[in-house]
């Protein structure tokens, strides 16, 4: 089965006032200064009035935004469970082939997960993809198709660590209209897509028609 994958400006401001704060005060010093020096050459003192300098107004405070959050990392996922169709089985990273297909699980007892996708429980949509059936019968996502909104979907990670989605709905249709946007699309979240093949098996391509694919949000 294959699927086709798709300067702070407050520290600048602070600076600015800085220097304008400093500037003012030289230009109000400056001509006090440089009177007190000044005088006729028979030494009788010159008065020069003084100018005040206006007072500065308080400068406030400038808000500076909170640093980005780091974004979320989790290990990746080794075992889907989804205990309402009896599925506990094996998962393993899957590559997009030259084409831009997903490539399929090697075998048809293990899922395969999106390698180039988020993890599962990372924000954005993590896919996992797993044959329907295969020579000798049923294989891991055989009975994707019983799966009801509100069934729970587990995927355990290689930290030991696990996630866990609930079914949202399931969508069907043509390989050849394959709904790429809405699996691999941004997502607010963590979301997850399950997909295997659906349809009539068509004898001459030796492949199914269509694909079945199952929308699970975080719980």
């Amino acid at each position: 089965m294959l699927v086709r994958a798709p300067r702070t400006r407050g520290g600048l401001d602070r600076w600015l006032v800085v220097l304008v704060c400093v500037g003012a005060v030289g230009l109000g010093a400056g001509p006090v200064t440089i009177a007190a020096g000044l005088g006729r050459a028979d030494g009788v003192p010159v008065p020069v009035p003084v100018v005040p300098v206006a007072p500065v107004a308080p400068v406030a405070p400038t808000t500076v935004p909170a640093p980005a959050p780091a974004p979320v990392q989790v290990a990746d996922p080794v075992r889907i469970r989804i205990p309402a169709i009896g599925v506990d089985a094996p998962v393993g990273p899957l590559d997009v082939l030259p084409d831009g297909r997903l490539a399929a699980p090697a075998a048809f007892g293990a899922a395969g997960w999106w390698r180039d996708g988020p993890e599962p429980g990372e924000p954005g949509p993590a896919v996992v993809a797993g044959h329907v059936d295969s020579v000798d019968g049923p294989a891991v996502f055989y009975r994707l198709r019983d799966l009801r909104p509100g069934d729970r979907v587990v995927l355990d990670r290689a930290d030991g660590t696990s996630v866990e989605f609930a079914v949202r709905g399931l969508e069907s249709g043509p390989k050849d209209a394959f709904p790429t946007a809405a699996v691999y699309g941004p997502t607010a979240g963590p979301a997850l897509r399950l997909v295997t093949c659906a349809g009539a098996f068509d004898r001459v391509r030796r492949h199914y028609t269509d694909n079945l694919v199952v929308f699970a949000d975080p719980v």
